[in-house]
């Protein structure tokens, strides 16, 4: 055979060879994958292909379980399972989900931290809201805060990662009266309105304190009448007890020193009409 003959005998080799492989590749199913012109077996999720299989007839691909702290999500035709995902805690990573034969381990920031980029390999703390802002959307594990300048009408007073603006006081709900207004960084002041005296009660403490004086100056009266309507031998004997005196005993001298007066009055006349 000569050597042209030979080389395009071993071109028509090749292209029956590559027809036949993509006829077997046309025809397998996705569980399946084609190798010596045949289609051969997957290996399952979890499992790896630890034999494949060969051109001999009957013969087809063995599978195994992954290898420790690997995983294979999908049917495969590869030797070796995927390594599960690390989560360092240096970095600020934590085990979310533990990963088994057919899942990957899911690493999440620590608390108070997020995502530093989107393959979230390293974490790093939340950013805080100052005073005069507030929270409008919590950190997550993967996002920042979002912080916004506080409206008219709210305030912040305090640097937090987690608390929103707050509304002004409201004085009037509290019974109380309106001092100084509000700012972003500090809420309205509220006091205490003055109490204002009513007018009824000005004139009654002041008629109040008319009787008081008025009975004082009654009883000094009465004592004083008393006192003199007494004969003059016994003015100078000790009075009783000022506490048993009382007004209505000297109503009956004044009684009788009137009933004299009225009497000598009336002899006086009578002189007068004789002489």
């Amino acid at each position: 055979m000569t050597v042209g003959r030979r080389e395009a005998w071993a071109a028509g080799a090749l292209l029956a060879l590559a027809c036949l492989a993509l006829d077997a590749e046309q025809n397998c199913s996705r569980f399946q994958y084609p190798a010596h012109g045949k289609c051969c077996s997957r290996c399952p999720p979890g499992q790896r292909v630890r034999e494949p299989c060969s051109t001999g007839e009957g013969s087809d691909t063995i599978c195994g379980p992954c290898q420790p702290r690997h995983f294979q999500d999908s049917w495969t035709k590869e030797p070796v399972c995927t390594p599960h995902t690390y989560c360092d805690q240096n970095a600020g990573l934590d085990v979310h989900t533990q990963g088994n034969a057919t899942q990957d381990t899911v690493c999440r920031c620590q608390n108070g931290t997020h995502c530093s980029s989107t393959e979230c390999q390293s974490c790093r703390e939340n950013s805080v809201c100052g005073p005069g802002e507030g929270v409008k959307q919590t950190a997550t594990d993967a996002t920042d805060t979002v912080c916004t300048e506080c409206p008219v009408g709210f305030f912040s007073d305090v640097s937090s990662a987690v608390a929103p603006c707050q509304p002004w006081s409201s004085c009037e709900a509290s019974g109380l009266i309106h001092k100084d207004g509000g700012t972003r960084l500090s809420d309205v002041t509220c006091g205490e309105a003055q109490r204002a005296h009513s007018p009824a009660v000005l004139p009654a403490a002041l008629a109040a304190l008319i009787l008081v004086l008025g009975g004082i100056g009654l009883l000094l009266w009465c004592r004083c009448r008393h006192h003199k309507a007494l004969p003059k031998g016994h003015q100078n004997e000790p009075a009783e007890d000022e506490d048993e005196e009382a007004c209505p005993p000297a109503l009956p001298v004044q009684e009788t020193l009137l009933t004299a007066h009225e009497d000598g009055k009336d002899s006086r006349l009578a002189e007068q009409e004789s002489a």
